[in-house]
C-alpha cells in the first residue's frame, strides 16, 4: 500500500510491522548494551579488587598468643617522637650557613644513642607508616576504602601491649590506634587547625602543650600521677607540622626547615621535661618518621625522599654511639624493604661518618620497642628485632630474638591452619615442616649457654617464618591469576562479538542466528554452564573461600557461558571469513597487528613519557603530506595539523614534577582566548572555504545568545587575575580571603555551565566546552599544565579536520559504501562499522592517555600536587581536596570525549559501539599490566605496576562516566552538510497547508464564496455550485439545499462500492479499488445526491478538464463546499484527481465547511493509496457544529486534513484517530447545525489568532518537547488535559509520524538504485575475465568486494520487495501502469540479482530453493513479464499482425549478457544434489538436459556457464565422467563436438587476420601452377576442410593452446606446405603479436570500460538529482560546492 504524503500521511500495515520490528529491535538492542554496561562495571570493579588478594591480601591473622619476653625490660617507659613527612636528609644535612637543623638530636647520635635511617613502604602514606611503626606490619592496603582513617581489620600494636599510652597529635592519626584504647589519654586539635595557608609548625607546640600540661596536672591529682609512674608506659607525640608545612610550601622551602628545628626543640624539651620529673634513667627514646616528602610537596611512592626517615634513638636499654668499623657490617648482603644496600653510604655533608649508621625497616621499630619495654611483640608484626640498638647482655639479646621468632612462627603456623582447614588439596610450606625439632635445638643450645649458635637458629627460624609467611600470602595466585586472565579474556571476545553483531555488517548473521534461535535454542550451553558455576560454588563453599573468589570464578564463567551460546553466530562468522580471499585475512591481520603495536606503545608509555614525543612528531610528518595530497594547502588544514602535533609534542619531555609558574598561568589565559576567537572566526567566516562546511555553523543567521562567546572570553580573563590575586595572598602567608574563595566558586561554577546555551554546530559548541572549561582548569593550575590544555584542544581540533578530510575525498567516500546503508540501518540511526573505523578508537586512546599523562606522570600517587586545590580551599579536606585533584585530571579527558563524540557523529557512527571498542582497546592495555604487576624488585616499580594496573581497569568506569557527562554538552550536535543541502520537505504538511490558505486569503475567499452561493440558491435544488474566477486561482463551490438534511435524508447507511453498479449505475468509482482493498464503502445519502445531480457534474468535469488543459499550469483550481455540499466536494475532488494529468497540472485542493464523515476505513486507505491525493482535502469544523460528528458513532473514518476551530483557538490534525477523538472533545454543549455565516465568523476570527500546528510539525520545527505540543493544542481547543487523553494522542502521533518519515517512494531511490545496479554489472563483468562467472566467485566468496556485492544486493532487493508491494496495493489502473513502468527493471534485476539469492541459499548447505527459498517477489516480477507478454501477443492477434519472434542476433546478444531463467542455477544446484540411488533420478537428469538445451537453443542462457571455473562446467566434468559414452543427446553432443565454445562467441572458426602476414602468406603460399579457378573448385576445397583440421590463427591458439607460440606458426606453415624460414617464422611472429595485444586492447577494452562509465554516468545522474534540486547541478559544479 501506498502511503500519503499529506498532512502526516496514511499508515501502512507493512510499515507498522517493521516499526514494531525495528522498535523491539532498538528496545532489546537497549537493554543488551545497558547489561553490558552494568556487566561491565561489576566486572572491572570485582577483578580490580583481584589485586588485593593477590598481591594484598591482608596480613593480619587472629588466633596466635603473644609470646612472654623470657628477660628483664631495660626500660620502664618508652616516649615515641613521629615527625610526619621528615625527610632524611633535610634532618641530618646542615642549612646553607653550615649549621645544622637538630643541634639536640644530633648531640644524643654523638654521645649517648643509635641513629640510622628507617626505610618505609609504600604506599608512603601516614596511616600505613604509622602502622609499620606501631604494629609492625606493613598496612592492609583495603584501609583505603576508610580513607586510612579507621581499622578495616582489628590488629595488635604496642600500644595494646603497654599497660597504658598517653597520645597528643593529629585527629587523623592519633584516633587509629587509642580512640578503642582502653588503657589510653590521649587528644588532638581539631581538623580546622590544619590550614595550608599559615606555618603549621603550631600543631606540633600543640603536642608538647598538651604533654606538659599533663604532667603538670599530675602534681596535683595523686592518680593521674600513679598513672604516670607504672612500669609499661608509652608516650606518643605526633608532630604533623613537617607535613602540613611540606604540602603547602615544599620540603626546600624556609618554613619546612624551620619546622625541622621546631622538632628537634620539642624533642630537646620533653626529654628535659620527662628526665626532671622521673629522674630514674630508666625511661627509652625514639624519634623517627612515618614518610618522607618529595621535591614537590607530595608522597605515597617509593621514591627514596619518600621511604628514607631518620631514626634515632636513646635512653635506658639503647647502645651508645660507636665508632665505625670493618666488624659492624657482617650483613652487607642485605637489602631494605625499598630495595637499598645495608651499607648505603653515608652522604658527607651530614656529618656523621665516622659514627656506625644502623638502618632499619620501618617495621623493625615496633619490636625494637616492645624489646625495650620487656612487652610482647605485636602479634602481626613482621619485623626483625634489629639488635645494634638494644644494649642488652648475650643470653638476654638471644631470648629477645627468639621471642620475635616465635611471634612471627606462630603468624605462620595459624597461616598454615587456616588454609589446612579450608583446602581440599593443601600444599604445606616444607622447609618449616619440621619446625618443632628447630626450637629444641634453640632451646637445648641456650641451655647450653652457646648463644651464638642459638642466635644463629633463632634468625634462621625467623628467616623461615618469614619466607612461610609469603608463601601462604600467595598460596592462591596461580589460581586466582588464571581464573582473572580468563575473565578479561572473555570479557574482551564478548565485547568483541556484540560489535560484530550489532555494530558491523555481520549483524545480519547474527538475525539469522536468532531466526535459528526460536527452534534450536542454546539452552544445554546454559545449563552446563551454570552446573559448572554451581560445582564451582560448592568446591569454594567447601573451602570457605572468601566472597570475591565466588565473584572471580562465577563472573569467569558465565562470559565464556555467553561466548559458547554465540557458538552459531561464531560458525557463521568462521565461515564468512574463511571463505574471503587470502587478501582480506591479510587485512584483519594487519589491522590487528597496528592495533596491538599502538596499545603495546601506550602501555610503555606509562613509563616512558617521552613516546607521545615521537608519536606527535612522526603523525605530524606523516598527516601533512597525506593531507596535502588530499586538499589543497590554501585551506591551512594540513599546516595546521603539522603544527598542532608538533606542539602537543613538547609537553611530554617536561618534567612530571610540575614547577609552579603563575606567569605562565595567568599568560595561558590569553592564549586560551586567542584560541577561542580563531575558532570563533572560523565558525563565523568559513562559508567559502568547503573544506570547513560540515563542521561549521555559518548557516546560523543570529545565535540564540550572542555575547554568549564575549562572555565566556571575559571569565577566562576573570579566571587569570584570580589566579593572580589568590596566590598572591597565599604567598604572602595570609588565608584565602573569602571573597577570593567564593569568586573562585562562582567562575568555576558558572562557566562550566554556559556551553550548554551555545550554538549547536560542531566548532561552535566545541570551542564553547572548550572555554567553558578553561576557567576551572586554570584555576587549578600551577604551571606549564595551562599551556598543555590549549594545545591538546588544538590536537583534538586536527583530529576533527582530519577525519573531516577523509569524508571528503572521494577515496574514502567509495571505499566506505556502507555510509549509504544509514537510510536501513534503522536500529542505530547510523552506518555500519568498518574496519578502518578502527583507527578512531585507537586514536581516542592515544589522546586519552596523552591527557592523562601529558603533564605529569599520574600513575604515581606522588604526582598529585595539592597546592593546585588551594585557590579554592586551603583547610585541610582530604575528600574535598581529592575531588578537585581528580576533576582537574578529568578535564582534559572530556574536551577528548567531546572531541570524540562529535567524530562518531560526523561519521555517522554508532557511538556506543566505538565506546565498546575502546572499552576492549583497554582491556588489552589491562591484561598486559595485571601480568606486569611486581612482587619482586623495588617497592617503587612494584607500586607504580599495582597502580597502573589499577588505572586501566577503572578506565571502563570512568570513561562511561566521563562519555554520560559529556553527552550533556555533546548530544545536540549538528553535523552541516559539506553542501546547500535541499529545502524541500520530507512529506507535505497540511498544517503548513492551513496556515498558507489563511494568509494567502484562499481560505476566506473559499468561505465566502460558499456563503454567497448558500444565500442565493434555489430551495427546489438539492444542490448547486458556482465558479468564481480569482486571478491565478478558480473557486468551485457546492452547497446543498437545506431539505437534504431534513428527515432521514441524511442518513447513516453506507453503500459498498461494489454495488455502486448496481444500485447507481452512473457512479463508477472503481479506480480506488485494489487487491489489497478491493472494495470500500460511503454514506448512501451523499452517492444519491451525487447520482441525482451526475449528468450536471459530468458536464462540469468535462468543462473543467478542458478548462485546466488551456490555463498554464501556475493555475489552481479550489473546491469547496458546506456541510452536504462539502461531501460532494470530496467527491468531486477525487473524481477529478482520477481524470487530469498531475504531472503537466497542479493539484486540485479541496475545503470543505461543517462537512460530515462521508465513508468507512477503507475509502481513507484507498485515498492514501495515492501518495500526493491525501493532501489535497483540507476540513475545516467548528465546535458549534453538530453536523462533522453525526457519523462518527457508525464507524465512519475521516481522511485529509482537519482544521477544528473554536473560540479560545484552533488546531491542525491528520491522524484519523486524533482527529475522531478531538472531534469528540471538542464537541460545545449547545452546538447544532451551522449555516455558511457561522463558518465564516470562524474563519474571520483565525486572522486574529495562531494555527497552533499539529505535532508533526512541532517535532520539527519547535523545540518545545512532543508533550507540549500536544498539550499546547489542546489547550488552544479548550479542551481538558486528562492524562489518558494526551498519553494516547501522543501515542497516535508518534505512530503516524515514524509512518510518514519512513514512506517510500521508488523514483526518490531509482538513482542510487541504478548505481547498486552498475557495479553489479562491473563486478559481473569482472568475474568473467577471471573465468570463474559472478555466481560461483559469489558464492565462494572469494572477494573482499564481495562485502559490498551483498550490501548492493541486499539494498536492490528491500527496494524491490517495497516496489512489488507497493504496485500490488495499488488501484487496478496505477497499479497496471506502474508494472509496465517497472517491468524492465524489474526484470533485469530479477536476472541479475536473483542467482546471488540462489548463491547464498546454498552456501548455507539448503535445498529445494524453488518450493521453499523463493522471495515472493520474485515470482511476482516472472509474473509481470509473462502477464505482459501476453497481452502484447493478444494486441497482435486482434491486430491480425504474426507473432513477434526475436532476430537470432538479437537473441544472441542477450545471452552474451545474463540468463533468462533466473532459476537456472538453482535447479543445477539441485541436479548435483541428486544421489543415484534415488528414485526418477535419471528423468530428473533428462528433464534438466532438455531445459538447458532448450535455453542453448533460443540464446537465452550467458555463456558464463561455460567458464573455466563454472559449477555448471564441473558438473558436467563430473556427469560425463558417470554416464560414460552411453548417453546420447542433443546436450551431450553440443557439449562434446564442442560447440559451447562457439556458442560463448569466444572461440570462432576464422582466417588469420593480421593484414602483413596474410599478404605474405598470400605471397609464399602461391602453387606454381596457380591460375584463376571457377566456383566449383572453392566447393572441392569447403568439401576437404571436413576431412582435416581447420588450423586456427594465432589469436585464438594464444588462448587456447598450450603449445609455445613458434611452434603454432610452424604448424600453420605446414598445413599450408610453406618452407618454413627462420625469417618467414620471426617476421609473422613479431606481427601477430602485435595484432593480438591491439585486438584484446579494442576489442574487450571497450566492453571491460562499459560498466564502469555506467558506474560514472549513475553517479552523475545521481549528483542532478539529489543535490541540484533547487540550486541546479551546474552552478552547484561550477561553484564547486561539493
Amino acid at each position: 500500500m501506498g502511503r500519503g504524503d499529506g498532512i502526516l500521511g496514511s499508515r501502512d500495515i507493512e510499515g507498522s510491522k517493521a516499526t514494531v520490528t525495528v522498535t523491539r529491535r532498538r528496545k532489546w538492542l537497549k537493554r543488551r548494551e545497558t547489561w553490558l554496561v552494568v556487566l561491565g562495571v561489576v566486572l572491572h570493579a570485582v577483578y580490580m579488587l583481584s589485586i588485593f588478594d593477590i598481591y594484598f591480601k591482608t596480613p593480619i591473622v587472629h588466633g596466635m598468643d603473644p609470646v612472654a619476653p623470657r628477660f628483664k625490660a631495660p626500660a620502664k617507659r618508652l616516649v615515641l617522637f613521629v615527625a610526619d613527612g621528615l625527610r632524611a636528609d633535610k634532618f641530618y644535612e646542615p642549612d646553607s650557613e653550615g649549621n645544622y637543623r637538630a643541634p639536640f638530636l644530633r648531640s644524643v647520635i654523638k654521645s649517648q644513642g643509635r641513629w640510622g635511617v628507617s626505610h618505609a613502604r609504600p604506599p608512603t602514606e601516614s596511616r600505613p607508616g604509622h602502622v609499620a611503626i606501631i604494629a609492625g606490619f606493613y598496612e592492609d592496603p583495603s584501609a583505603v576504602t576508610k580513607g586510612w582513617k579507621a581499622n578495616p581489620v582489628e590488629f595488635d600494636s604496642v600500644f595494646n601491649q603497654s599497660r597504658h599510652t598517653i597520645s597528643y597529635g593529629s585527629p587523623d592519626i592519633v584516633p587509629i590506634f587509642c580512640s578503642a584504647l582502653p588503657h589510653s589519654t590521649w587528644n588532638s586539635y581539631p581538623h580546622e587547625f590544619e590550614d595550608f595557608a599559615t606555618d603549621a609548625s603550631f600543631l606540633d607546640e600543640w603536642s608538647f602543650d598538651q604533654f606538659q600540661s599533663l604532667l603538670n596536672r599530675s602534681k596535683e591529682d595523686p592518680k593521674l600521677k600513679e598513672l604516670l609512674l607504672q612500669d609499661n608506659l608509652v608516650i606518643f607525640l605526633h608532630l604533623l607540622g613537617c607535613d602540613s608545612n611540606g604540602h603547602a610550601h615544599k620540603p626546600y622551602s624556609s618554613i619546612y626547615l624551620n619546622n625541622v628545628k621546631v622538632v628537634d626543640n620539642i624533642a630537646a624539651r620533653v626529654y628535659n621535661l620527662v628526665e626532671d620529673y622521673y629522674k630514674d634513667n630508666r625511661t627509652a627514646y625514639i624519634f623517627t618518621a612515618d614518610h618522607g616528602m618529595s621535591d614537590k610537596g607530595s608522597h605515597g611512592d617509593g621514591h627514596p625522599s619518600n621511604t628514607d626517615t631518620p631514626l634515632v634513638a636513646w635512653g635506658a636499654g639503647v647502645k651508645h654511639p660507636m665508632p665505625i668499623s670493618s666488624n659492624n657490617h657482617s650483613d652487607c648482603g642485605f637489602r631494605f624493604i625499598d630495595e637499598h644496600m645495608h651499607d648505603t653510604p653515608t652522604p658527607t655533608d651530614w656529618g656523621l661518618h665516622g659514627i656506625e649508621r644502623v638502618d632499619v625497616n620501618q617495621a623493625d621499630i615496633a619490636p625494637l620497642m616492645s624489646t625495650l619495654l620487656g612487652l610482647p611483640c605485636p602479634v602481626n608484626s613482621v619485623g626483625s628485632l634489629p639488635l645494634n640498638y638494644i644494649n642488652m647482655t648475650e643470653d638476654a639479646e638471644v631470648e629477645a630474638v627468639l621471642a620475635n621468632s616465635k611471634q612471627v612462627l606462630y603468624q605462620f603456623l595459624r597461616k598454615s591452619q587456616i588454609k589446612q582447614s579450608t583446602s581440599l588439596n593443601f600444599k604445606p610450606f616444607k622447609p618449616l615442616a619440621h619446625y618443632s625439632s628447630m626450637l629444641d635445638q634453640i632451646e637445648y643450645q641456650i641451655s647450653a649457654r652457646n648463644y651464638e649458635a642459638a642466635m644463629k637458629l633463632s634468625e634462621e627460624l625467623r628467616g623461615l617464618a618469614l619466607q612461610g609467611l609469603h608463601y601462604f600470602q600467595t598460596y592462591d595466585w596461580l589460581m586466582l591469576m588464571t581464573i582473572i586472565s580468563l575473565g578479561y579474556i572473555g570479557w574482551m571476545i564478548y565485547l568483541v562479538l556484540h560489535v560484530l553483531q550489532s555494530y558491523t555488517s555481520f549483524s545480519d548473521l547474527f538475525k539469522k542466528e536468532q531466526k535459528v534461535r526460536q527452534t534450536n535454542n542454546t539452552t544445554k550451553v546454559q545449563l552446563c554452564g551454570w552446573l559448572l558455576i554451581g560445582v564451582i560454588s560448592i568446591l569454594q563453599f567447601i573451602e570457605h573461600s572468601p566472597p570475591l573468589f565466588h565473584a572471580y570464578t562465577t563472573m569467569t564463567v558465565f562470559l565464556w557461558t555467553q561466548i559458547f551460546s554465540e557458538y552459531q553466530f561464531i560458525e557463521a562468522l568462521w565461515s564468512r571469513l574463511r571463505g574471503r580471499r587470502f587478501y582480506y585475512i591479510i587485512k584483519i591481520l594487519g589491522t590487528s597487528a597496528i592495533s596491538v603495536f599502538i596499545l603495546e606503545l601506550l602501555v610503555n608509555s606509562f613509563t616512558e613519557r617521552k613516546l607521545y614525543t615521537w608519536c606527535f612528531l612522526v603523525v605530524g610528518v606523516i598527516a601533512s603530506p597525506f593531507l596535502f595530497k588530499s586538499i589543497p594547502w590554501r585551506s591551512g588544514i594540513p599546516i595546521f595539523v603539522c603544527l598542532a602535533c608538533w606542539f602537543l609534542s613538547i609537553f611530554t619531555l617536561m618534567p612530571a614534577e610540575i614547577p609552579e609558574n603563575n606567569h605562565l598561568v595567568i599568560g595561558s589565559g590569553v592564549v586560551i582566548i586567542m584560541i577561542g576567537m580563531a575558532a570563533r572566526w572560523l565558525d563565523l567566516h568559513a562559508e567559502g572555504n568547503k573544506y570547513w562546511l560540515s563542521i561549521c555553523n555559518h548557516q546560523m543567521k543570529t545565535p540564540r545568545f550572542p555575547l554568549l562567546f564575549l562572555l565566556q572570553a571575559v571569565l577566562v580573563g576573570l579566571s587569570s587575575v584570580m589566579v593572580f590575586l589568590s596566590t598572591s595572598h597565599r604567598i604572602q602567608k595570609q588565608e584565602l580571603l573569602a571573597l577570593h574563595q567564593f569568586i573562585n566558586w562562582s567562575i568555576a561554577g558558572f562557566s562550566m555551565v554556559l556551553p550548554l546555551f551555545s550554538a549547536d554546530g560542531l566548532l561552535s559548541r566545541l570551542t564553547s566546552i572548550f572555554l567553558g572549561f578553561a576557567p576551572t582548569f586554570l584555576l587549578l593550575s600551577i604551571g606549564y599544565e595551562a599551556v598543555f590544555y590549549g594545545a591538546l584542544a588544538l590536537v583534538l581540533m586536527a583530529w576533527i579536520l582530519f577525519e573531516n578530510t577523509l569524508l571528503y575525498t572521494s577515496k574514502v567516500k567509495r571505499s566506505s559504501a556502507s555510509l549509504q546503508n544509514i537510510e536501513d540501518n534503522v536500529e542505530l540511526r547510523s552506518r555500519y562499522l568498518q574496519l578502518s573505523d578502527v583507527r578512531i578508537p585507537l586514536t581516542f586512546m592515544v589522546l586519552f592517555n596523552v591527557a592523562f599523562f601529558g603533564t605529569g606522570n599520574f600513575a604515581s600517587i606522588a604526582s598529585f600536587e595539592i597546592s593546585s586545590v588551594y585557590r579554592f580551599i586551603t583547610v585541610f579536606s582530604p575528600f574535598l581536596m581529592a575531588a578537585l585533584l581528580i576533576f582537574k585530571l578529568f578535564i582534559p579527558f572530556m574536551l577528548v570525549i567531546c572531541a570524540f563524540s562529535a567524530i562518531t557523529k560526523l561519521n555517522h557512527l554508532p557511538r556506543l559501539g566505538c565506546y565498546f571498542l575502546v572499552i576492549a582497546f583497554s582491556d588489552v592495555m589491562t591484561i598486559h599490566f595485571f601480568f606486569l604487576v611486581r612482587n619482586k624488585g623495588s617497592w617503587m616499580e612494584i607500586g607504580n605496576s599495582i597502580s597502573h594496573f589499577g588505572i586501566m581497569s577503572a578506565q571502563v568506569v570512568f570513561v562511561l562516566l566521563l562519555f554520560a557527562l559529556t553527552n550533556i554538552y555533546t548530544k545536540d550536535i549538528r553535523i552541516n552538510s559539506s553542501y546547500p543541502s535541499s529545502r524541500k520537505a520530507i512529506f507535505s504538511s497540511g498544517s503548513e497547508v492551513a496556515n498558507l490558505l489563511v494568509a494567502s486569503d484562499l481560505l476566506k475567499q473559499s468561505c465566502n464564496a460558499n456563503s454567497e452561493l448558500y444565500k442565493s440558491t434555489d430551495s427546489n435544488e438539492l444542490l448547486e455550485y458556482k465558479i468564481s474566477q480569482h486571478g491565478n486561482y478558480s473557486i468551485l463551490a457546492f452547497v446543498a439545499s437545506p431539505r437534504a438534511l431534513e428527515g432521514d435524508q441524511l442518513a447513516a447507511d453506507l453503500v459498498s462500492s461494489s454495488n455502486l453498479k448496481d444500485t447507481f449505475p452512473l457512479f463508477d468509482f472503481g479506480f480506488l479499488c485494489s487487491k489489497s482493498n478491493p472494495k470500500f464503502s460511503i454514506n448512501k445519502a451523499v452517492v444519491s445526491l451525487f447520482e441525482t445531480c451526475h449528468q450536471k457534474l459530468s458536464k462540469l468535469k468535462t468543462q473543467l478538464s478542458k478548462e485546466i488543459k488551456e490555463k498554464k499550469k501556475d493555475w489552481l483550481l479550489i473546491i469547496t463546499g458546506h456541510s452536504l455540499g462539502g461531501s460532494i466536494a470530496s467527491l468531486f475532488t477525487l473524481w477529478m484527481l482520477d481524470s487530469i494529468d498531475l504531472i503537466k497540472t497542479k493539484r486540485p485542493l479541496c475545503i470543505t465547511f461543517g462537512s460530515p464523515l462521508i465513508g468507512d476505513i477503507s475509502l481513507r486507505e484507498a485515498i492514501n493509496q495515492y501518495p500526493t491525493w491525501n493532501s489535497c482535502f483540507l476540513h475545516v469544523v467548528s465546535n458549534q457544529d453538530t453536523t462533522p460528528r453525526i457519523f462518527i458513532p457508525h464507524d465512519y473514518k475521516p481522511f485529509g486534513t482537519f482544521l477544528i476551530c473554536c473560540k479560545s483557538g484552533c488546531a491542525c490534525f491528520e491522524e484519523p484517530e486524533s482527529i475522531l477523538q478531538l472531534l469528540n472533545l471538542t464537541l460545545s454543549r449547545g452546538a447544532q447545525i451551522q449555516d455558511p455565516d457561522h463558518y465564516k465568523q470562524v474563519v474571520g476570527d483565525l486572522y486574529h489568532r495562531t494555527i497552533c500546528r499539529d505535532v508533526t510539525v512541532l517535532v520539527k520545527w519547535i523545540t518545545e518537547p512532543f508533550e507540549s505540543g500536544i498539550k499546547r493544542q489542546l489547550q488552544a481547543l479548550g479542551v481538558d488535559q486528562p492524562e489518558q487523553y494526551i498519553n494516547s494522542l501522543k501515542q497516535q502521533e508518534w505512530k503516524f509520524i515514524y509512518g510518514r518519515k519512513s514512506s517510500f517512494d521508488p523514483s526518490k531511490k531509482l538513482n542510487r538504485m541504478k548505481i547498486y545496479m552498475a557495479y553489479l554489472e562491473f563486478y559481473m563483468k569482472w568475474c568473467e575475465d577471471e573465468e570463474i562467472g559472478y555466481y560461483d566467485m559469489y558464492k565462494n566468496n572469494q572477494l573482499e568486494c564481495d562485502i559490498e556485492v551483498e550490501v548492493y544486493r541486499k539494498k536492490l532487493t528491500n527496494y524491490w520487495i517495497d516496489l512489488v508491494r507497493k504496485v500490488e496495493k495499488k488501484p487496478q489502473r496505477e497499479g497496471a501502469a506502474l508494472r509496465t513502468r517497472w517491468l524492465y527493471g524489474g526484470t533485469y534485476y530479477r536476472r541479475m540479482v536473483e542467482p546471488l539469492d540462489i548463491a547464498d541459499y546454498y552456501r548455507d548447505k539448503k535445498t529445494n530453493y524453488e518450493s521453499q527459498g523463493r522471495s515472493w517477489h520474485y515470482k511476482r516480477l516472472e509474473d509481470w513479464l509473462k502477464q505482459d507478454q501476453q497481452l502484447k501477443e493478444e494486441e497482435r492477434v486482434k491486430k491480425g499482425e504474426e507473432p513477434k519472434t526475436n532476430s537470432i542476433d538479437s537473441r544472441r546478444e542477450n545471452a552474451a549478457f545474463m540468463t533468462e531463467d533466473s532459476q537456472f542455477w538453482a535447479k543445477l544446484e539441485e541436479v548435483k544434489l541428486l544421489k543415484l540411488e534415488e528414485a526418477q533420478v535419471e528423468e530428473k537428469l533428462k528433464d534438466f538436459e532438455n531445459h538447458v538445451w532448450g535455453l542453448l537453443k533460443n540464446y537465452a542462457v550467458s555463456p558464463e556457464i561455460f567458464l573455466r571455473e563454472s559449477s555448471f562446467m564441473k558438473w558436467w566434468g563430473d556427469y560425463k565422467k558417470t554416464k560414460g559414452s552411453s548417453n546420447i543427446s542433443p546436450l551431450w553432443n553440443f557439449m562434446k563436438n564442442g560447440e559451447h565454445i562457439q556458442y560463448a562467441r569466444v572461440v570462432r572458426l576464422q582466417d588469420v587476420r593480421e593484414p602483413e602476414s596474410i599478404l605474405q602468406l598470400l605471397d609464399v603460399a602461391a602453387s606454381h601452377d596457380a591460375q584463376i579457378q571457377d566456383p566449383d573448385h572453392y566447393k572441392q576445397v569447403l568439401d576437404d576442410l571436413y576431412h582435416r583440421t581447420l588450423y586456427r590463427d594465432v589469436t585464438v591458439l594464444v588462448k587456447w593452446i598450450t603449445e609455445p607460440f613458434e611452434s603454432v606458426f610452424k604448424r600453420q606453415l605446414q598445413a599450408l606446405g610453406v618452407d618454413q624460414q627462420e625469417r618467414h617464422i620471426n617476421y609473422l611472429e613479431e606481427q601477430e603479436r602485435k595484432f593480438i595485444y591491439h585486438g584484446k586492447k579494442s576489442s574487450s577494452g571497450a566492453t571491460k570500460k562499459l560498466s564502469d562509465m555506467k558506474v560514472n554516468m549513475a553517479h552523475l545522474e545521481f549528483y542532478k538529482w539529489c543535490k541540484g534540486e533547487e540550486i541546479g547541478y551546474y552552478y552547484m559544479y561550477k561553484n564547486n560546492m561539493w
